[in-house]
C-alpha cells in the first residue's frame, strides 16, 4: 500500500488571489495613518514585503519612518480595509478548485493549509473562495501558534506534526522566496506558483523562488495536480 504525503498549502497568493486585495487594503490603511506613507501603492508593498508577517512589515515601517502609531493600530486599520474590500478585491485562481479536487480524490495525499496570516483572515478568504470544503478548521494553522513566523520552519514542521506526519516527506505549495525557505528548512519538496506576481516584478521572483530552493516553478495551477500525482506515482514505480 502507497504511504500517503501530506500537501502543505500556504494561502494568500496560492490558494486564493489576494496578493492586490492585501496590498490595496495595506496601501489605504497606511494612507489613513500617516502622510509620511503616501508614497506607498499596492506594487510598492507587495514587492518590499511579500509573504511577510504584517506585524512585522509595520514595524519597519514605525521605526524607519518614526511614526506615532503602534503596530496593533496599523495591524487594525489593516484588518477593516480587509473586511471592507474583500467581496471587490479577492480573486479566483482559475484551476485550483480542480486541483483539490483531484488531490482529495485520489487517496494517496492529506490536505492542510499554513499561512503567516491572521487565522480568522485565512478562514474568510477561504470561505469567499469556496474552498473551505477541502480543509477542515482543525488543518488550518498560522504563525501565531509557533514562536517564529516564515521563514523560519516552524509552522510548516508544526502543520506536519498535528496532522500525523512528523518525520515524514512533505509538500510544500507556496508563492514567496520566505515561504520557499521555510519548506525547504523543514525538509520538505516545494512547489513554487508565480500565477499572482503583479507588474513587473515576476521575472524577479521566479529567480528569488529558485534561489530559496524551490524544486518545482509553475505559473498555471491547472497543472499542480498532475504534476504531484505524477511525481507520486514514479516515486512508488520507482520503490517497487
Amino acid at each position: 500500500m502507497t504511504e500517503k504525503t501530506l500537501i502543505i498549502f500556504d494561502c494568500d497568493g496560492t490558494l486564493v488571489n489576494t496578493e492586490y486585495l492585501s496590498s490595496f487594503g495595506y496601501a489605504t490603511a497606511l494612507h489613513k495613518i500617516s502622510d509620511k506613507l503616501k508614497h506607498y501603492d499596492a506594487e510598492k508593498l507587495e514587492h518590499e514585503f511579500k509573504g511577510m508577517k504584517i506585524s512585522k512589515s509595520a514595524q519597519i515601517l514605525i521605526d524607519e519612518y518614526k511614526l506615532d502609531t503602534s503596530v496593533e493600530e496599523i495591524t487594525a486599520a489593516y484588518m477593516q480595509e480587509i473586511v471592507t474590500h474583500r467581496k471587490e478585491h479577492q480573486k479566483i485562481i482559475p484551476g485550483v478548485k480542480e486541483s483539490l479536487e483531484k488531490l482529495s480524490q485520489d487517496g494517496r495525499f492529506e490536505m492542510c493549509v499554513a499561512s503567516n496570516g491572521e487565522y480568522n483572515n485565512v478562514i474568510a478568504s477561504l470561505m469567499h473562495a469556496d474552498l473551505m470544503q477541502y480543509f477542515s478548521e482543525e488543518r488550518i494553522f498560522n504563525a501565531s501558534m509557533v514562536a517564529e513566523p516564515k521563514p523560519s520552519p516552524l509552522l510548516f514542521l508544526h502543520a506536519a506534526q498535528k496532522c500525523g506526519y512528523e518525520g515524514k516527506a512533505c509538500i510544500v505549495v507556496e508563492d514567496t522566496p520566505l515561504g520557499t525557505e521555510a519548506g525547504k528548512a523543514a525538509g520538505f519538496s516545494v512547489y513554487a506558483f508565480t500565477g499572482c506576481i503583479m507588474g513587473a516584478h515576476k521575472k524577479a521572483e521566479e529567480l528569488a523562488l529558485k534561489k530559496a530552493g524551490a524544486d518545482h516553478i509553475f505559473d498555471n495551477f491547472m497543472q499542480l495536480s498532475g504534476d504531484i500525482i505524477q511525481e507520486k506515482t514514479k516515486s512508488y514505480l520507482m520503490s517497487a
